[in-house]
């Protein structure tokens, strides 16, 4: 210890004498830095104050000079006024000629022209009363010599400074100035000679801050303003002065010097370029801190080495004691034990801390080994072989023996060699003994292990594999063999791939690498299923669950393996029980909607009838049986679209129909839709729409309306008293932008439901109790097609009821934010608008379809079917005469040859479109050129409806075909008719109040069931709803029953034409044929694909209608559409939904009563 502390005192003081000398250096060379710095400074100064002296006392008398001249002439002025201005030119030329620093004497007169100049040729009248020069004398008489900023003359032509004095007359009146301009690049041209060194400068600056002169001066900077600099504002303050500063002309770091004139407002300033000025003295000062810093490096070293050898003789002298201490210690403190045996290989010296003590206590002194060691079964051989060892006097390692210590046995490992004196005789063993119990007690228990592992590994009943990272088998028990066929002979040591098929082993043999190349880890707790391969070539499935695990640095994987072709052949046979289960669901739909048409059919034409047997000659008993029957026959309807529906829910085949709607006119209308029912009862029916519901909001409309619908009528049906409340609010909070759910409460205070009951109300076909069935009716079908709706909508259904006090049921629908209502984007009603007794529904009251129209003769131009017959039975059922054609060539012979009222033109046609075909009549004499012609067309863009309107169409009307505003226009042509003559000679006058409509479209207050068809590319036609029941309704209601019936067929083969004339025309298109007929020709697709749009939008095919207008727009921009276009593709999807649809729906027009679902 002594001797470490001084070795480090000694290295202290080398470092604190090393530290000390450089900074006594360092401390040398920042003082000469910073006293050179000073004298530069100071030299600096001086040499610029002296130099700003002398150049002030040049330009002092300079303009001294000038000012001598200016005032001889004043004099003279003065002396001879009257006769000075004969030849004053030629004497101010002479002056000028005679003075180096004058560029011009001019005189102004008091009017502030220039009436004399020493300049030749000089332009004449040169007016200058706008030269501050001028004005400072003209408004002021005592302003004595002024010093002008520098300008460019408009007589010299030139760059001056003007040093002007005030001429008055003998009366001291004002009479003009004395101009003597100075050259200013004769001050820079002195000022250059002066030596200021390498971007130095020299400068005349006027108080006001203007350049007058500088060493370095162009036209660029003459007259710059510099009144901004540091040096002005210090010379505010005193008159000479130096400072450290970077120009504001030319950004140059400058040691600058300034004198303010005594006798003129300027100011002089020298500047030296500081790097230029302080070159010298940075490289003496480089030179000072370099030498410090070499020095203060060789100091470093020199320590350094000092430190380095004092520390090398002191960790030599502290390892050679170390060295004693170690070896002392090692005898004392290792874990080993030291012996020594004499010549007869006894015992004879013992040292060390863990020297075992024998049984009793003592060394074995004097003892030999045999005599100690307990001997164990097999070891002979062992002994034996050491005993020849020590005979043959060679070293040994690691002999491994027992001994019965004082502390219980113990297990040595035993190391020596032999000594020999230095004649070579033998001496004895000395060598190390080392304690390795616990060693041998590991390897012992491991052994134990491996031997319980294998034995388990053998007995176990599961097939085990394992496998190296080579895909070697290691391991293979009986239970595998029983599997695969093999022994384990035959597998162990050989690649796995033996029990797999080839390909499964080629995917083995790649994991195998991946697993190698360490792209992927071992598997750990893993389950895969494989394909094996026994002996006799076999293949069977089984499943495999590994687990990795490491030995040393090899990876082994082993296998736990089943046979799965049980349970193959089990998951097998349920697959085919469930096919066969979906192919009986399956035949179930397609049976029911087979039975539903066909019992559809004959049942329409049995409430046909009996509306046909309806009259006023009825007497009381026969109109009771007559309502009997209608109610029974739409009750079954009812039944049958139940039934229907809930095949559909089956099926999975529902879908939801999201609508943007205004919720409180939906409850409005649905409320009203009830309100005769509760009134026949006596009941009352109230609604409630909490203030923090939306007012519009984005849903299934048509399923909300349908849940909606049945719980109030079951409400009304079964409540006898008081009356029927429906409240609408949230659950929950509703989060701006996002979904929310709505809350339906329909309380009624009716009979109640038994608790026992309740669970059971949502079953199919299950009813409150059978008294309910017999006293009230129903199918039991109405709340599970309920809780199926509402669960599709996301939402929950249930009931709160106490029997005899009411119920409660509620449902929650999810909703999204409606986006912002447009005017062409109306909200759908609950149910149509009831028309007059006895017209067609639809119709405006007091319209067509009454007396009041006296029945027109309308012709009608329509190449569909479908269309035409709507049309036609619209207008008959209206009371008017109508005549049909196909094409547009035929409506044209037909007025010529007869008289119509009105006429409706189709604008896609064959042979004749209906815009040539209305040109034709307009070209006619007399007053057919003068008929009313509407437009019937599926086009609703701004660019087809101003086309039609050119082409003379008085009107249109968009597809599908509103019966209101189709009566509309009627009416507007029958009031025509009963005006005087001349009122309206070019047709009929159009409704005041519609006039708009009828040229921009559906007047934005009238419901619109079908949006305009999606723009060209867009997938709007996805989430259009696929049938408006509303129009389809409408339209079975105004067409009759029976109508209908043939309509829906006519329109199922239309579209299964167009489809596959579509389809034909794509085939022929692609091998570059023209086709048969010009009907297959790839040309008449776009008509083919718009014809198809309006018929599906007039009978209320709306995704169908948007699907055919985006086909159109596609065909009339290319030449065909791909047979795997997914648009064709769709095509016949969706047409095979909207035919399955209008198979069931629209049923007929009912009462609210018949509307009730049964319960």
């Amino acid at each position: 210890m002594a001797g470490r502390l001084q070795q480090h005192g000694f290295i202290a003081a080398i470092w604190a004498a090393t530290l000390v000398i450089a900074a006594g250096l360092w401390a040398a060379a920042l003082m000469l830095v910073h006293y050179d710095d000073a004298e530069a400074m100071e030299r600096a100064e001086r040499d610029g104050g002296n130099l700003a002296r002398v150049v002030a006392e040049q330009a002092s008398r300079t303009i001294a000079e000038a000012d001598q001249i200016l005032l001889f002439l004043i004099d003279d002025f003065r002396e001879h006024g009257d006769v000075w201005s004969q030849g004053v030119s030629q004497m101010l030329r002479q002056a000028v000629e005679r003075s180096a620093i004058l560029v011009q004497l001019a005189i102004i007169d008091e009017h502030g022209d220039l009436t004399y100049t020493s300049v030749e040729d000089a332009p004449a009248r040169v007016h200058l009363a706008d030269r501050e020069h001028f004005r400072v004398h003209a408004n002021n008489p005592n302003a004595g010599l002024f010093i002008g900023k520098p300008v460019f003359g408009r007589a010299s032509g030139k760059w001056s400074i003007q040093l002007t004095r005030r001429i008055d007359r003998s009366d001291g009146g004002f009479a003009g100035v004395l101009v003597a301009s100075m050259d200013p690049f004769y001050f820079s041209r002195s000022l250059e000679e002066l030596d200021v060194g390498p971007n130095g400068a020299v400068a005349i600056i006027g108080t006001d801050g203007i350049l007058r002169a500088r060493s370095l001066m162009n036209d660029r900077i003459i007259g710059r303003d510099v009144s901004d600099s540091a040096t002005l504002a210090m010379a505010r303050s005193q008159p000479t002065g130096f400072l450290r500063t970077v120009s504001t002309i030319d950004g140059i770091l400058r040691l600058q010097s300034y004198r303010t004139l005594s006798t003129y407002p300027l100011i002089v300033t020298t500047a030296f370029d500081e790097a230029s000025f302080m070159a010298d003295t940075r490289r003496r000062q480089r030179i000072y801190l370099l030498g410090a810093a070499v020095c203060s490096v060789g100091l470093i070293g020199l320590a350094l080495l000092a430190t380095r050898q004092t520390a090398r003789l002191t960790a030599l002298a502290r390892r050679l004691a170390q060295s004693e201490e170690r070896f002392r210690d090692q005898a004392e403190t290792a874990s080993d034990w030291f012996w020594e045996m004499d010549a007869d290989l006894r015992f004879s010296g013992l040292a060390g801390p863990l020297v075992p003590h024998i049984a009793n206590g003592s060394l074995p002194l004097g003892l030999r080994r045999e005599d100690v060691a307990l001997r164990e079964t097999g070891d002979a051989a062992k002994w034996e072989e050491h005993r020849r060892v020590m005979e043959r006097r060679e070293p040994f390692r690691n002999f491994r023996y027992r001994v019965m210590t004082a502390a219980g046995p113990r297990y040595f490992s035993v190391s020596g060699r032999p000594i020999f004196d230095r004649r070579g005789e033998f001496q004895g063993y000395r060598g190390s003994a080392t304690d390795i119990t616990e060693r041998e007690t590991a390897a012992n228990r491991l052994a134990s292990s491996e031997a319980r592992y294998r034995a388990m590994f053998e007995a176990v009943g599961q097939p085990i594999v394992t496998i190296d990272e080579h895909g070697t088998v290691d391991a293979f028990n009986r239970a595998a063999e029983r599997l695969f066929g093999y022994r384990a002979a035959e597998v162990l040591g050989g690649p796995m791939t033996r029990l797999m098929p080839a390909a499964v082993g080629a995917v083995h043999d790649g994991l195998l690498a991946t697993y190698r190349d360490g792209g992927g880890d071992t598997p750990r707790s893993e389950v895969r299923e494989l394909t094996g391969r026994r002996k006799d070539g076999s293949e069977f499935p089984l499943e495999a669950s590994l687990a990795g695990w490491r030995e040393g640095d090899r990876r082994y994987v082993t296998g736990a393996l089943r046979d799965v072709t049980a349970q193959r052949e089990i998951e097998a046979s349920l697959r085919r029980a469930k096919e066969a289960a979906d192919q009986a669901n399956r035949a179930k739909g397609e049976f029911l909607a087979t039975m539903s048409h066909e019992i559809r059919t004959p049942m329409n034409g049995v409430l046909g009838a009996l509306a046909l047997v309806d009259g006023p000659n009825l007497d009381e008993e026969q109109r009771q049986l007559l309502d009997v029957a209608n109610r029974s026959g739409k009750a079954l309807l009812q039944i049958i679209d139940d039934i229907l529906d809930l095949s559909k829910l089956e099926a999975g085949k529902a879908e939801v129909e999201p609508v943007d709607f205004e919720l409180r006119a939906v409850m409005r209308d649905c409320i009203d839709l009830l309100e005769p029912t509760a009134g026949g009862r006596g009941l009352i029916l109230t609604r409630e729409v909490a203030p923090a519901v939306p007012d519009r909001v984005r849903a299934d409309l048509r399923r909300i309306r349908q849940v909606l619908v049945n719980l109030v009528g079951n409400a009304l049906k079964f409540t006898q008293r008081r009356g029927v409340a429906v409240r609408v609010g949230l659950e929950g909070e509703a989060v701006p932008g996002h979904s929310f759910f709505l809350r339906f409460d329909v309380a009624d205070t009716g009979i109640g439901i038994p608790e026992d009951v309740q669970p059971t109300l949502f079953r199919r076909f299950t009813q409150g109790d059978s008294s309910t069935t017999r006293r009230f009716g129903g199918t039991g079908l109405g709340l599970a097609i309920s809780r199926e709706l509402v669960t599709l909508m996301g939402g929950r259904i249930g009931v709160v009821s106490a029997e005899g006090k009411g119920s409660t049921f509620w449902f929650t629908v999810c909703c999204e934010p409606a986006a912002d209502p447009c005017d062409d984007v109306p909200t759908a009603p609950c149910a149509p608008e009831a028309a007059p007794q006895g017209a067609p529904q639809g119709a405006p009251k007091g319209g067509p379809g009454t007396e009041e129209t006296g029945g027109l003769r309308v012709l009608v131009a329509e190449d569909n079917e479908i269309n035409r017959d709507i049309v036609v039975t619209m207008l008959r059922r209206g009371g008017h005469r109508v005549t049909a054609v196909e094409d547009g060539l035929q409506a044209v012979r037909l007025v010529e040859e007869d008289r119509f009222d009105l006429v409706l033109m189709d604008v896609q046609m064959p042979v004749m479109d209906g815009v040539t075909a209305t040109r034709h009549i307009r070209a006619m004499p007399g007053p057919a050129s003068r008929l009313p012609i509407v437009a019937l067309t599926g086009n609703v863009m701004p660019g087809h409806r101003a086309e039609y309107l050119a082409a003379g169409m008085t009107a249109y009307l968009t597809k599908p075909i509103v019966s209101a505003d189709l009566f509309e226009i009627l009416s507007s042509v029958s009031a025509s008719r009963t005006e005087p003559s001349g009122t309206g000679a070019a047709g009929p006058q159009q409704p005041s109040s519609n006039a708009q409509a009828w040229e921009s479209g559906p007047a934005p207050t009238r419901p619109s069931p079908v949006p305009a068809p999606a723009p060209a590319g867009a997938e709007l036609w996805r989430t259009a709803p696929l049938l408006d029941a509303g129009q389809a309704e409408s339209l079975r209601a105004v067409i009759g029953d029976e109508t209908w019936t043939r309509t829906v067929s006519a329109f199922r083969q239309t579209v299964d034409d167009s489809i596959a004339a579509i389809r034909e025309a794509n085939r022929l298109a692609g091998q570059g044929a023209a086709g048969d007929a010009p009907g297959n020709s790839p040309a008449q697709l776009p008509r083919i694909a718009h014809m198809l749009k309006g018929t599906a939008a007039n009978i209320g095919a709306v995704r169908l209608s948007r699907l055919a207008s985006l086909l159109e727009q596609r065909l009339q921009s290319s030449a065909s559409c791909p047979p795997d276009d997914p648009l064709f593709e769709a095509l016949g999807e969706v047409a095979a939904a909207t035919n399955e649809a209008l198979t069931s729906r629209p049923q007929p027009a009912e009462s609210p009563e018949s509307r009730i679902e049964m319960v």
